[in-house]
């Protein structure tokens, strides 16, 4: 009888069904400020953009539907047949190489469309932002840029032999390479003999981040074949001796990957002491000889927004 009833509700139910809409993005690209760029060097807007957040606010609402979390290119449904008044996507990266980490990324602006914009015979059209029940809205690849100014005092090396003067210790500064760099002409390279456990390098840098409520990432891109460390060094108390801590581990790779180390618990380690300077060390594990390359490194902190 139970089924029977269930069936029928099924049955009448079908009626009233409404298909729903879908929207798809396939990418999210960095990309330089129309105005007031820290630095139009290309290595500086290299990202690993995995996924992000959807939240979409409709005609007379009195909040923003939150659809959820999606590592790209996704199509998810929409429970919407008409007009939005706008879509907000928040970029979403992995944190110190974990997939399952996956936050907003603070330093990244969150986009916003509120129309939709296309071209026919050469004429630029807009039009107002809709889903329609069955159809897909196509969003493709977005455009982001960095959320920070001069003000935030990004400290970067990007190693382009144009731009930069090195701040690295104890790296060969490989100055025109382009087809081995990440990006530009330059890069830095470690070589580890199958005679060294370890080679250290540093960044030959004090970073005075006065404010404990600041994010605070290191970014940057490598290519190895061994894995390296990074470390924090700084001492737990004003006029304290320093003391190291390993941040993380970086594996290796045969393709360049860019990395978002959040430095922010490290920081907190040393109850947020300044200054602190970061090193790194080449490990090599398995007795043999090996290399590598790191190229754009940054050291970005802004007011925690998100």
């Amino acid at each position: 009888m139970a089924l029977c009833c269930l069936l029928f509700a099924a049955c009448k139910n079908d009626d009233d069904f409404v298909a729903p809409a879908f929207l798809h993005i396939d990418a999210i690209d960095l990309i330089p400020p129309e105005s007031n760029a820290i630095t139009l060097e290309d290595g500086f807007y290299t990202s690993d953009i995995v996924a992000c957040y959807v939240t979409l606010h409709y005609p007379g609402a009195s909040s923003l539907e939150k659809l959820g979390l999606f590592q790209l290119p996704f199509t998810v449904p929409v429970l919407n047949d008409g007009p939005i008044d706008y879509i907000e996507i928040y970029p979403a990266v992995r944190q110190s190489g974990s997939s399952s980490k996956l936050p907003f990324y603070t330093f990244y602006k969150p986009i916003k469309i509120d129309k939709l914009s296309f071209d026919l015979d050469g004429t630029h059209y807009t039009d107002t932002l809709f889903t329609r029940s069955g159809d897909t809205l196509k969003l493709d690849t977005l455009h982001t840029t960095y959320n920070i100014t001069l003000n935030d005092n990004p400290v970067y090396e990007l190693f382009e032999p144009t731009s930069s003067s090195i701040m690295f210790d104890s790296v060969t500064w490989v100055k025109h390479a382009p087809d081995e760099a990440r990006s530009g002409q330059g890069y830095a390279f470690v070589h580890v003999p199958d005679t060294l456990d370890r080679v250290p390098f540093a960044i030959n840098y004090d970073f005075y981040i006065t404010d404990s409520r600041r994010a605070v990432y290191l970014e940057l891109d490598s290519r190895s074949d061994i894995p390296f460390e990074i470390y924090m060094e700084a001492a737990y108390t004003s006029g304290g001796a320093t003391d190291i801590q390993r941040v993380m581990v970086i594996n290796p790779s045969t393709e360049w990957r860019h990395i978002y180390v959040n430095l922010g618990r490290t920081w907190n380690y040393f109850n947020y002491q300044i200054p602190f300077r970061l090193s790194f060390a080449a490990l090599n594990v398995y007795g043999q000889t090996g290399d590598i390359r790191i190229d754009n490194v940054r050291v970005l902190s802004t007011s925690i927004t998100n």
